[in-house]
């Protein structure tokens, strides 16, 4: 059976996008030495072969972004998160077509909850120009204003409408309710407001099957 993998991080991604073109050698031997730790820990996909994770590193800390590399530098968050900011938990998902939340969370009234889950942050590029718009695993972040309208969106949320509108779930299944309630009551809420007590902002990353 597919799972989706869930992590949530309190993170300043303004502070992580500053390492690209550091040239930072401290930037790839602490990712590096996260390996073993973190993979220990069983929290690591797919960075676990040094070599291959130190020459993207490089890549980031030069500036030398190639962005024709497969699968891009996206997986390499699992492994620099947890170094960038603090761990605020994470969950496992059954199934596929999580990604539908996005249209579900705008059908319930939800645009800022919406846009959290299905804009990419485009590091390790500048501003908006990551070349690949549906990158795997997929990061989104809310900070700031943003960030408060979820809390806002969340706080308001009839969690009852989850039971009464099972076409609105992912891949139209009621089955998928007692998740998505988890999900949107007790999950979401609890690390928006472990990010904002930090005064940072709350990054997603979505990983396993779509």
């Amino acid at each position: 059976m597919s799972e989706q993998y869930l992590s949530a991080f309190a993170v300043d991604g303004d502070a992580l996008l500053r390492t690209v073109g550091s040239g930072g050698e401290a930037f790839v031997r602490a990712g590096l030495d996260r390996i073993g730790p973190l993979a220990a820990a069983g929290r690591l996909l797919r960075t676990t072969e040094p070599a291959e994770v130190e020459a993207a590193l490089r890549e980031i800390a030069t500036g030398r972004l190639d962005p024709s590399r497969p699968a891009g530098y996206t997986w390499l968050l699992e492994l620099l998160l947890p170094g960038a900011g603090d761990t605020l938990g994470a969950a496992t998902l059954p199934g596929r077509g999580w990604h539908e939340l996005a249209d579900t969370f705008e059908a319930w009234g939800l645009p800022a909850l919406a846009g959290l889950w299905t804009r990419p942050w485009p590091f390790p590029w500048p501003g908006s120009e990551a070349p690949d718009a549906d990158p795997w695993p997929f990061p989104s972040l809310a900070a700031g204003p943003q960030l408060d309208r979820v809390r806002a969106e969340l706080a308001g949320f009839d969690l009852g409408r989850i039971h009464e509108e099972p076409e609105l779930l992912p891949g139209g299944d009621e089955d998928a309710a007692e998740e998505v309630e988890w999900l949107v009551g007790e999950l979401l809420p609890a690390w928006t407001a472990g990010a904002l007590e930090r005064g940072r902002g709350l990054l997603l990353l979505r990983d396993g099957g779509k």
